[in-house]
């Protein structure tokens, strides 16, 4: 495959609708399949989050391996050590900034496990043109890739933005109360910074209040595969 990057001049700036507000948090441990029971627990302290269209969780990410412990590929019941160091990260439009702060010092439980918000700090969006979504779901199309690809290629259109390079990664299965659903990471490339920020404000496919079809900055053309 014949890839070119091309340099952009550095001019466009982030605005502010949009931020990610990033947490210290108190928590010894969680399930790496945490999704639903996180943005559920979360929706206790915050009502209107599952409502705003632009409010999503990001998942606890930890890298594929490390100090000998390898992530399985099955793991709805698989249990993370976190460190001091974790931080857990919540996008939200900025007019929900400060109530979203107020949530400093609660704490919820995520299937057993007691997490503590500590301090937060506000981070404009990315103006980086690669960008990743660890899971995306996009209904009926779990067994086709094509139709996947389709599927999220009209989504992102109707926002007004016409595609150049898509990449699908691995696929995950995760948990919900009605049952499992098939996600895939997605890896998008070539879109101007404006773009990358209308995408990362607004994601794509289902579920995104519970981190599926939330967007980050990916640096170059890595595989999709080492992001998961």
């Amino acid at each position: 495959m014949f890839w070119s990057e091309e340099d952009r001049p550095d001019e466009f700036q982030a605005p502010e609708n949009v931020i990610d507000l990033s947490f210290k948090v108190s928590c010894k441990q969680i399930k790496l399949d945490h999704a639903w029971a996180l943005t559920d627990a979360l929706s206790e302290l915050l009502p209107w989050f599952k409502e705003e269209a632009q409010a999503a969780v990001h998942h606890i990410y930890i890298p594929q391996s490390g100090n000998g412990w390898i992530r399985p590929d099955d793991f709805q019941d698989e249990l993370i050590q976190l460190s001091r160091r974790t931080r857990l990260k919540i996008r939200i439009p900025h007019h929900k900034l400060t109530e979203l702060q107020s949530i400093s010092g609660e704490t919820i439980s995520i299937d057993g496990n007691d997490l503590t918000f500590g301090q937060s700090e506000a981070h404009l969006l990315s103006t980086m043109t690669t960008i990743v979504a660890r899971h995306v779901h996009v209904p009926e199309t779990d067994e086709n890739e094509q139709a996947f690809l389709l599927a999220v290629q009209k989504q992102i259109n109707e926002q007004g933005i016409q595609l150049r390079k898509m990449l699908c990664g691995k696929s995950h299965q995760l948990k919900t109360p009605p049952g499992m659903i098939k996600t895939r990471s997605l890896m998008i490339a070539d879109i101007s910074p404006e773009e990358s920020i209308r995408l990362q404000e607004h994601g794509v496919g289902h579920y995104y209040s519970y981190g599926c079809g939330v967007f980050i900055p990916q640096k170059g053309i890595t595989a999709v595969n080492a992001t998961d």
